[in-house]
């Protein structure tokens, strides 16, 4: 089927993907930049440093080449532990070309995590930022897996790790350069992205957005939309200026000074740009679209977010996972509806299947979310992708959606996020929507509290007080409200509600 169609409840969108199954993928996104040539491509915010698309693939090719000289192979890991910072897009994309596969190692990784992680990616290459290298190489080291060391920068003397700077010194003519390339109809694998460890395959977003649009991206590229947005936006040619770490005021100062028309955000900054009483203080009348991806993004905080920008045209959400190799279903400036997380994106097929019994249901249903499709990962590290599969070969991801006549999706909760309060079902993000409507509260987070007698009691962590009225008798939070200085989520947004469920253990102070 060649357009978006639904039947018997199964939503279809497997256009093919545009990406040859053979070419290397590295390859693909430097010819997709030499298009732009002189066009700025990326802008540090902090300090202002511009490179060009010209020069970003003149270092890509460079890098790759050092790499392919020095004995990388296909099917090999390098992986990269840093901070946003350009170099950290020319070790990823120099790996695409030299046949390897990249993965990365998040800097907010506690030490065992990090262990951990290593411990199942097996990299024999590990590409430091000062920072990290700081933190972390120790501990890597520790492991006794990683072969050779690369470190971005100059200010880290220490003649065990080779400098980053040393691969990119000698100059190879971008028109002579071939990567290694991709046999026709085999599995490769391009990338691992750990959601308790897994490996995928490319899918880019496609959108109408203007390319002469600036876009301000605060996503660490170590987490998959931080990673796929940005390598979304440069093979569309578009300008991005990258956040280091986040800061309210330094954000909105780049908006202003670089003139940002659009803001790759995940949903607690939206949340924080609706609450923030500084950002009169600044001219934020350039952004026309925020594109919000992480976790789910309440209706009310997109009608609060455009009261304050008020040049806005679009909110745009997309719904995915990291086992679809990021976005499963996409906005866009031509098709959007309030509160919804769009239509199934190009290479994918959808049902919602009924939990107990895994019937596709119909529009205005909610179900589990099972795809197949073009885009699907190849499975989680040491495990067999047919384990993770129902019976009609969708994989399972656990999520509630529905969705309309139109073919929009609407998200609801995770199936394991779900509180069970007698015979009711309660999803979380319901009950913090409705709490961050008060204008007091900066931030919540909803979790079960376990009862014996039934079951579960829908429980809040909460910046100040605001009880609500308006749910059904059954989603009432009679497990308290407790106020916390900080609700804790990860680097995409999403609330750790395990973290949570502990501080139910010891908590600070309950209304």
């Amino acid at each position: 089927m060649t357009s978006t169609e639904s039947i018997r409840g199964i939503i279809y969108k497997d256009q093919p993907c545009w990406i040859p199954s053979h070419m290397n993928y590295g390859k693909l996104a430097i010819d997709r930049m030499l298009r732009a040539k002189d066009k700025v491509a990326l802008i540090d915010g902090k300090t202002g440093q511009q490179i060009t698309f010209v020069e970003l693939v003149q270092l890509v090719v460079n890098a790759a080449s050092s790499l392919i000289r020095l004995g990388v192979k296909r099917d090999e890991v390098v992986a990269v532990c840093s901070e946003n910072r350009t170099e950290f897009l020319i070790t990823t994309i120099a790996t695409w070309c030299s046949g390897a596969t990249v993965t990365f190692l998040n800097p907010a990784y506690s030490k065992n995590e990090l262990e951990h992680t290593i411990s199942i990616s097996k990299p024999k290459y590990v590409f430091l930022s000062p920072e990290t290298h700081n933190q972390f190489y120790s501990t890597i080291v520790g492991t006794k897996i990683v072969e050779k060391f690369f470190i971005f920068g100059d200010s880290v003397n220490d003649a065990t790790i080779s400098k980053f700077n040393d691969l990119i010194k000698t100059y190879v003519n971008i028109d002579n350069f071939k990567p290694v390339s991709d046999p026709v109809n085999d599995f490769h694998e391009l990338i691992s992205l750990f959601k308790n460890g897994m490996t995928i395959k490319p899918s880019l977003l496609c959108s109408h957005i203007t390319k002469d649009l600036v876009f301000l991206s605060n996503a660490p590229w170590s987490n998959t939309f931080g990673i796929m947005s940005t390598m979304d936006e440069l093979v569309h040619n578009r300008t991005i200026v990258y956040l280091t770490r986040f800061n309210i005021e330094q954000y909105l100062s780049y908006i202003q000074k670089y003139r940002v028309g659009v803001l790759l955000a995940v949903p607690p900054l939206v949340v924080a740009l609706t609450k923030s009483p500084i950002i009169q203080n600044y001219d934020v009348s350039s952004v026309e679209f925020i594109y919000s991806g992480g976790a789910p993004l309440d209706l009310g905080v997109i009608n609060e977010v455009k009261q304050r920008f008020k040049g806005l045209k679009h909110v745009l959400q997309g719904y995915g996972m990291t086992e679809v190799t990021g976005t499963l279903t996409e906005e866009t400036d031509t098709e959007s509806k309030p509160g919804s997380v769009g239509k199934i994106a190009i290479g994918n097929i959808v049902k919602i299947a009924d939990i107990e019994t895994g019937k596709a249901l119909g529009p205005k249903q909610e179900g589990e979310v099972r795809v197949k499709g073009a885009t699907l990962f190849g499975g989680y590290i040491g495990n067999n992708l047919k384990d993770e599969l129902d019976d009609e070969g969708y994989f399972r991801t656990g999520d509630i959606c529905y969705y309309d006549e139109d073919g929009y999706f609407f998200f609801v909760d995770r199936i394991k996020e779900l509180i069970k309060y007698k015979a009711g079902q309660v999803a979380p993000s319901e009950l913090e929507a409705i709490l961050l409507q008060h204008p007091g509260v900066k931030d919540v987070g909803v979790v079960g509290k376990p009862d014996p007698m039934v079951g579960e009691l829908p429980t809040a962590f909460v910046k100040t007080n605001h009880i609500i009225f308006q749910v059904s008798s059954w989603k009432k939070l009679r497990g308290g409200v407790y106020f916390v200085e900080d609700i804790p989520k990860t680097p995409s947004g999403k609330i750790l509600r395990r973290l949570l469920r502990d501080y139910l253990k010891k908590p600070v102070s309950k209304l």
